[in-house]
């Protein structure tokens, strides 16, 4: 279906980056009329008066800054639903704050190019009406405490984030039409489920296609009601051994949530609230959230941060400030160890893959873990020719 044009209220006060912006969407389908302003109470007042569908606001206004602007938009009842993407020249600034901002939906890094800021105006204005309803759904489950999407904070930030605070809960993740479920107790993941049990059990034995048992049917609605894994409710009915039923449900755990890693624009929500009974019948492996998140990446065979490895292989992986000592308190494996300590900062991923003679497949999906956990970086080769 095609987008209707939409309004546009701009606040920035660099009158070159206000041109550049207006002259890049004024001709494009998707906007119906641009609004401009130069400071934030402009701004605010015309959010207010004229109620845009989308707002691209600056993060280092002079008078107020973009997130308490934010705030504000988002505390107003006459602009609370109204999407913002945020503009900064500090990229870990902007994924810290839009954490805490349930408008802010989508975030550029400054300077970006016309094609950049088209695209990302395009996907916000087709994509709203759809977080509206995911946060309608969610409000029948009661308040909750994080919202985000996976373009503007990552998952890993809000499972740390859970870590720290040691919280209990649920996680609640949208991907390709489906609500996923990561039940939390004390900080850690404890079980992940969905209602879409055949999507659950895809690629395993236990899908089943042909004539079904009672008890068969009677588990796989269990699932679908309560949210309880379907290999749970087997043990349960004194068809699978717990200890099976409990490994197996941590391993489709794993698999399951791993499709967030591999999707974009994710949307996501925690909800602090009570248990339900099924939790204490999981036993994860790892309670460390780290090594759960990583164990989960495992799961991921492609996805654009490896393909871009893959494109580029005389890149260099270098390690963030904190990688190294990160990897200290992690649980890595030793194949996943041997690529890593070959990272020296000036060392080609071509000529770490043929020390180890490793297929480049095989090491760029061992790098990719490290790169969404924070602690390796991708260096691309002209880059890297630039400062050589």
């Amino acid at each position: 279906m095609k987008l209707l044009p939409k309004n546009i209220l701009v606040i920035d006060d660099s009158l070159t980056l206000r041109k550049f912006i207006e002259k890049s969407l004024v001709h494009e389908d998707c906007v119906k009329h641009l609004l401009l302003a130069s400071d934030s109470a402009t701004g605010l007042n015309l959010a207010v008066e004229t109620k845009p569908d989308l707002i691209i606001c600056d993060y280092t206004l002079p008078e107020m800054k973009g997130d308490e602007l934010c705030r504000q938009l988002a505390q107003l009842p006459e602009t609370a639903n109204i999407p913002v993407i945020l503009m900064s020249s500090s990229g870990p600034e902007l994924s810290a704050l839009a954490l805490q901002q349930t408008n802010v939906v989508r975030l550029l890094v400054k300077p970006f190019s016309r094609e950049l800021l088209v695209a990302t105006v395009s996907y916000v204005l087709s994509h709203w009406e759809q977080k509206q309803v995911a946060d309608e759904t969610a409000q029948r489950f009661g308040a909750v405490l994080m919202r985000g999407n996976t373009d503007a904070s990552p998952i890993n930030g809000a499972l740390r984030f859970i870590d720290q605070e040691k919280l209990t809960g649920v996680l609640r993740a949208m991907v390709d039409g489906m609500t996923m479920h990561a039940f939390c107790k004390d900080g850690a993941v404890r079980v992940v489920s969905t209602r879409e049990v055949k999507s659950y059990l895809e690629g395993t034995p236990f899908l089943s296609h042909g004539k079904k048992s009672p008890i068969w049917r009677k588990c796989e609605e269990m699932q679908r009601e309560t949210l309880a894994p379907f290999l749970l409710n087997l043990s349960q009915e004194g068809v699978l051994p717990a200890q099976t039923a409990q490994t197996l449900t941590n391993v489709y755990g794993h698999r399951l949530f791993a499709r967030i890693w591999t999707e974009q624009g994710v949307l996501y929500e925690f909800e602090q609230t009570t248990l339900p009974d099924f939790v204490e019948l999981s036993q994860p492996a790892t309670l460390r959230m780290n090594d759960w998140i990583l164990e989960s990446l495992r799961n991921v065979d492609s996805t654009d941060e490896i393909r871009t490895i893959l494109d580029d292989p005389d890149g260099i992986p270098t390690f963030t400030p904190h990688g190294y000592h990160e990897l200290q308190t992690i649980d890595s494996r030793q194949d996943e160890w041997q690529i890593l300590s070959e990272i020296t900062g000036n060392t080609s991923f071509n000529d770490i893959c043929r020390r180890l003679r490793i297929t480049p497949a095989a090491g760029a999906r061992r790098l990719f873990y490290y790169q969404r956990l924070g602690f390796v970086d991708y260096w691309p080769s002209n880059v890297m020719a630039s400062h050589s």
